[in-house]
């Protein structure tokens, strides 16, 4: 039986790496071939597009790996609360382990506005997935839906901002003031 093709999922892997440690404009294809031990043929190959088409898709890989954690997470904490400090020390844990492993989409995101719609659109829905999950928590602790989603929004909106807080102050103590306040906001 053949082997199925590899190269595309090492890639994708690859820029969504470097993309949270880099962002866009840093990352080039040459490094992430590089790392995924693949040629400039199989790149185009799966990406017909290039560098952005590639980026859109480890974006969205990006936004997936974190929406099913962040709702594993939410399933398995007794509150929203509880699971976002726990998401939060996760947080903290994977910075103090490497500093460059902020946010897997904020890097290119700052950038997408000037650098491509496309990009723009891909760091806007992976915000608007993770807001939802937690819009999501919140209702079913019953609140009301329309009051659920913008502090889901302020929640998401405190924990990437601490989370950049932290990355360029090479501590966590933004993660932890976030954490803190969260769980204030969310168990008034």
């Amino acid at each position: 039986m053949p082997r199925p093709d590899q190269s595309r999922d090492r890639i994708i892997a690859a820029a969504a790496s470097l993309l949270r440690q880099r962002g866009y404009a840093a990352t080039s294809t040459t490094d992430v071939l590089g790392v995924a031990g693949a040629t400039t043929g199989s790149l185009y190959h799966h990406f017909p597009g290039g560098k952005e088409d590639l980026a859109v898709a480890a974006l969205g890989i990006s936004t997936d790996v974190v929406h099913d954690a962040l709702l594993a997470a939410l399933d398995s904490a007794p509150s929203t609360a509880d699971a976002l400090t726990a998401w939060i020390a996760r947080l903290a844990s994977a910075l103090d382990a490497d500093p460059r492993n902020g946010c897997p989409i904020a890097p290119a995101a700052l950038e997408a506005v000037h650098a491509s719609e496309r990009l723009r659109a891909a760091a806007a829905t992976a915000f608007q997935r993770w807001a939802a999950a937690i819009a999501s928590g919140l209702v079913t602790e019953g609140w009301p839906p329309q009051q659920a989603r913008p502090t889901a929004i302020a929640v998401l909106s405190l924990i990437e901002g601490a989370l950049m807080l932290s990355r360029t102050a090479g501590d966590t103590e933004a993660l932890a003031a976030a954490a803190d306040q969260i769980e204030h906001l969310l168990r008034r």
